[in-house]
């Protein structure tokens, strides 16, 4: 009886003890648990202290950025001067060793190198990949590579420049210039420089559009006020001319006047009402041309672009005369009809050759030739004048523009090529104009034929 009351007491010990080991092995895997949740959240925690840290840097270094580059860009005068210093200072604030900035613009456009020179430009525009540093694209890129500036034949500039990155100053996605930065030895750039160069470059794009729009407001301003004085000499002349030739057949008796004299003056006030009408014409037709609805009043008819050249120039023939201006056609029988509005139609070669016989020079000739493609009927005037300088050819279908070299010497409105260009965008048309000074300036117009016309105004109707 002892031996079973001693064996059934070894037997519950076992059980305590097992059970006491089960609980004991438990509570260390519990706290072994505990333990690396705790450790995950202190590294959580860390990770995030470390965003944190992060992003205060970069909201500070963002507002150091606004104010530093702001107040720059709006206390200096001159767009070139303000963005160069706000430029250099931002390679101060961001410890960036060079950079390159660069705007486009015919009147205000212009280059700045910190801590570099122009060759490494020059480099990176003869590595055909250059694209991928400037531009976005949606294409696979292709990194640089050592070959590639080898062929650039221009390996000094690169030695020291490293991590390189580029960034486009853009305004509502119009790029209007862009900057490269980089350093000295290899650099990894943090979140908080990406987004502070993102936010100069925003910076710069606007206020170089601000100025680029204050530049043309003046411009504008200037051409509006030489309009207006223009306007009113254009007027004054050909009626002063008028009024003076009627006054003398007025004032002097008949007998006194040859045949061949009464028939001069009556030539020179015909040419100069001819001159008055047009001018008109033009004046009110370039108001028309921006009304909202006019297209849609236009009635397009069926018309012979060779009858049409014939009869503006039977209708000039007084003027072409008078200059000596020798007139060559070449325009071939049968010619396929376009589609468009007649007196618009007739408005623009008026316009052309009037353009022409003002610009005229010693022994003047003015060339209409006509040539079919497949869809389209190319009509070419071709004058050997004064011409245009090359940096004017980019504005002369501007309105009000007139080119410097001969805006003194010839009078005009500057409305004339305006109008043209608008009323062959009316017909679906396209015009090219090259020219060159002391030689001539060639027109190709470009209109589709009656056919393709009619499908292209149905497409843009629906």
């Amino acid at each position: 009886m002892l031996l079973y009351l001693l064996v059934a007491i070894i037997i519950f010990c076992c059980a305590v003890i097992l059970i006491l080991v089960g609980r004991s092995k438990k509570n260390d895997n519990r706290y072994e648990l505990s333990l690396i949740v705790s450790q995950q959240q202190e590294k959580e925690l860390t990770e995030l202290r470390e965003k944190l840290s992060e992003t205060q840097n970069s909201i500070e270094m963002d507002m150091l950025m606004v104010r530093e580059i702001t107040s720059i860009l709006g206390n200096m005068q001159g767009i070139e001067l303000s963005l160069q210093a706000a430029f250099s200072r931002m390679l101060e604030i961001l410890s960036i060793d060079f950079g390159i900035l660069s705007f486009e613009g015919n009147r205000n456009g212009f280059q700045s190198f910190k801590g570099t020179s122009e060759n490494l430009l020059k480099t990176l525009e003869n590595v055909t990949q250059r694209r991928i540093v400037l531009e976005d694209s949606s294409s696979e890129l292709t990194p640089l590579s050592f070959e590639d500036f080898q062929k650039a034949r221009d390996l000094k500039v690169m030695k020291s420049a490293h991590s390189l990155l580029g960034f486009a100053c853009k305004v509502r996605s119009i790029r209007e210039g862009y900057f490269l930065v980089g350093f000295h030895k290899p650099h990894e750039y943090t979140q908080a420089e990406l987004d502070a160069l993102q936010l100069c470059a925003d910076q710069f794009a606007v206020n170089f559009q601000v100025s680029k729009r204050l530049l043309d407001s003046q411009e504008l301003a200037e051409l509006q006020h030489d309009y207006i004085a223009n306007v009113s000499h254009e007027l004054r002349t050909p009626l002063t001319t008028i009024y003076g030739y009627l006054t003398i057949l007025k004032s002097y008796p008949e007998k006194l006047f040859q045949e061949n004299e009464r028939h001069e003056m009556f030539s020179i006030m015909t040419e100069e009402c001819q001159r008055l009408i047009r001018l008109i014409n033009n004046l009110l037709l370039s108001i028309r041309v921006e009304q909202e609805d006019f297209q849609m009043k236009l009635k397009p008819v069926s018309i012979s672009l060779g009858e049409m050249i014939s009869q503006t120039c039977r209708f000039m023939e007084r003027e072409f005369k008078s200059k000596n201006i020798q007139v060559v056609t070449d325009i071939p029988a049968g010619l396929s009809p376009i589609e468009g509005n007649y007196d618009l139609l007739y408005q623009v070669f008026q316009n052309l050759m009037a353009n022409s016989i003002k610009f005229s020079s010693k022994d003047p000739k003015i060339e209409i030739m006509a040539t079919e493609e497949e869809e389209s009927i190319v009509v070419t005037v071709t004058d050997n004048g004064v011409g245009i300088e090359e940096q004017a050819l980019p504005k002369i279908f501007q309105k009000f523009y007139r080119a410097q070299s001969q805006a003194s010497k010839r009078p005009g409105l500057g409305i004339g090529l305006y109008l043209v260009s608008k009323l062959v965008e009316m017909h679906h048309g396209k015009i090219e104009v090259a020219s060159e000074l002391n030689k001539g300036t060639s027109f190709k117009l470009r209109f589709p034929k009656a056919s393709v016309a009619q499908s292209i105004s149905q497409g843009a109707s629906s």
